[in-house]
């Protein structure tokens, strides 16, 4: 009977941990896309070929050689490696199997709490909804690994279920977790339990380690510093992180993760967060010190800085197991116990629910504010997400040969770091402690001319009306990621004669095109407008709008320009309707890209 019940139980843990795995992993499988993945795979690109560690500013003219601690040198390596040879499936890949060690280590750390086979599933998915903000191809994905790694080391040597010597892999995960992302969580993690687990024995009676065992501690603890400092890239490279705390030259103020959680995009990890509060002030009198020290601490930061998330949300569950199996154990009546069980079933809802919603809800977009995590689209899909890179303005850069100095967006530096340089440099990109505030030009424009700039990538109208008023400036191209504009100098006359950009809008609707098709006077130019936007980049909506327009006047495909712009928007573009409209008698000789 005990053996029957064995496996009974052995069978519930590899469905548990299985249901735990294929949710976790359909919550993260979202579209490859991050203002910072290119800037990373630029840099690991420039270390794997310089063969050494990038540790300054390599890739603009306006800040060339300024030096910052690069705390995820290794990350990105790996990153360019994984991206160069198996390209971005290879990176996504990569990513489901970091997630995969993690959610696994996570549902071992919390069943050796006592949870529940079917409890430490639902944890374990719920952390993951909860930070899914965070789980995008950066470096980033080491640290969410790594603090549900030493979270296992440490409390699995607490309970008695690691011998004493799995804690001097502490030392080396730290040591290593400083290259490939900065070990401040873990630096902070293993401080709060340090101080938590002498602080039972110096002043509580709480004491969960015998005295050699707390010793041992003390010393790895000890030893862990000692790596660190010992470093080069260690501990002097945590000064981003206390700036990003401070709030250095009011840079948090424009960066969307250093600001708080809101209840739009952050519920979950809220109703975590309160989850395991409750808990604990159910619980008091036996609250475990250096739980509370790392549910205030990390709780805390996450509800300020929403970048914490992910971790604080792994961080949060093992808390959340301890007392609720706690307070399952210890229920005073049969009322009590239902309540927590109700709990429960209440969060197993909202868990299927709001991950329903997130990967195959219809949500509108909210057109009436700007906020930078609703580009992140999150709903199931494996391609690269292209909408918000300037691909086909740095396309038609390329392929024209525009030089001179180029201005751009903080936001579109990481990608153009990637396509252009070293042979172009960029402007700035969003890294406060070498370039300051991305948007100083905006209040400052006069000070801009000292740089001579003489084409510009931007994507924000506050930049586009301040710095680029029209009688300077002609846009050149546009899309819905970006601008490209070019000097109104002599050198640029002839580029712009042909391309400068008049009527079409991408953010105009269809309708609003098609009334401007239906003006005979404007329609040849903006047929042509729609053109070159679409030979240089994909846009669906656009390429089926023009394909129709041309299907239905013979005049504007008998325009001079259409066959070659039809050839090359077929690059990009594959609608059917476009592939339709290179069938008809006016295309039978062009020669389509392949």
């Amino acid at each position: 009977m005990t053996h029957f019940g064995q496996r009974s139980v052995w069978g519930r843990d590899h469905g548990a941990l299985l249901v735990a795995l294929l949710c976790s992993l359909l919550l993260v499988t979202y579209p490859i896309f991050d203002f910072d993945l290119y800037w990373h795979l630029a840099n690991g690109r420039e270390m794997f070929n310089a063969g050494r560690i990038v540790s300054e500013e390599v890739f603009s003219y306006t800040h060339s050689g300024d030096k910052f601690a690069n705390h995820e040198w290794l990350g990105q390596v790996i990153f360019f490696l994984l991206w160069d040879q198996l390209g971005p499936y290879g990176l996504m890949g990569f990513k489901l199997l970091l997630v995969t060690l993690l959610v696994w280590t996570l549902y071992r750390t919390l069943r050796n709490a006592d949870a529940q086979p079917g409890i430490a599933a639902l944890l374990c998915i719920m952390a993951v909804l909860a930070g899914i903000n965070r789980y995008h191809e950066r470096p980033e994905l080491f640290s969410l690994f790594s603090t549900t790694l030493l979270g296992f080391v440490l409390y699995g040597f607490r309970g008695g279920r690691l011998p004493r010597h799995m804690l001097w892999l502490i030392p080396l995960i730290l040591l290593v977790w400083d290259w490939l992302h900065g070990a401040v969580y873990g630096l902070t993690f293993l401080t709060l339990f340090v101080l938590g687990e002498n602080a039972k024995w110096l002043w509580l009676r709480q004491r969960a380690l015998a005295a050699g065992d707390l010793k041992h501690l003390n010393r790895c603890f000890a030893a862990t510093i000692l790596v660190m400092l010992i470093n080069p890239l260690g501990l002097r490279s945590y000064g981003i992180f206390v700036g990003y705390v401070v709030g250095e030259a009011d840079f948090n103020q424009v960066i969307t993760e250093f600001t708080p959680v809101s209840w739009d995009e952050f519920k979950v990890f809220i109703l975590l967060f309160v989850w395991c509060a409750l808990l604990a002030l159910r619980n008091w009198r036996r609250m475990d010190v250096t739980q509370l020290l790392l549910m205030v601490v990390f709780g805390g930061a996450a509800l300020r800085f929403n970048r914490v998330s992910g971790v604080a949300a792994i961080v949060l569950v093992p808390i959340v197991a301890t007392l609720l199996q706690d307070s399952l154990s210890r229920s005073r009546d049969q009322w009590e116990g239902k309540l927590h069980r109700a709990t429960l079933v209440l969060a197993g809802f909202l868990i299927l629910s709001q991950g329903y919603l997130v990967k195959f809800g219809a949500e509108e977009a909210d057109s009436g504010k700007y906020h930078m995590l609703k580009l992140y689209d999150q709903a199931f899909g494996y391609r690269v997400d292209e909408d918000f890179y300037p691909v086909g303005a740095v396309n038609f850069m390329l392929d024209q040969g525009i030089t001179g100095n180029l201005y751009n967006s903080g936001n579109l530096g990481g990608y153009l770091s990637y396509r252009i340089t070293p042979e172009r440099k960029i402007f700035q990109y969003n890294m406060g402690r070498v370039f300051g505030d991305p948007f100083y030009f905006v209040s400052h424009p006069d000070e801009l001319a000292k740089w001579n700039i003489e084409y510009a990538i931007v994507d924000t109208e506050s930049e586009l009306a301040t710095l680029f008023p029209e009688h300077d400036w002609a846009e050149v191209y546009r899309d819905e990621a970006s601008v490209l504009l070019v000097k109104r100098i002599p050198k640029n006359e002839d580029l712009i004669r042909q391309y400068e950009i008049h009527y079409f809008y991408p953010v105009l609707s269809d309708a609003s095109l098609r009334e401007r098709a239906h003006d005979a006077e404007i329609a040849p130019r903006l047929i042509e407008e729609m053109g070159d936007s679409l030979a240089y980049r994909e846009d669906e909506r656009i390429s089926r709008l023009w394909a129709e327009l041309l299907e239905s006047s013979p005049d504007l495909r008998r325009l001079p320009r259409i066959p070659e712009l039809l050839a090359m928007a077929l690059k990009y573009n594959h609608a059917e309707k476009l592939q339709e409209l290179a069938s008809f008698p006016e295309f039978s000789g062009v020669r389509f890209f392949k």
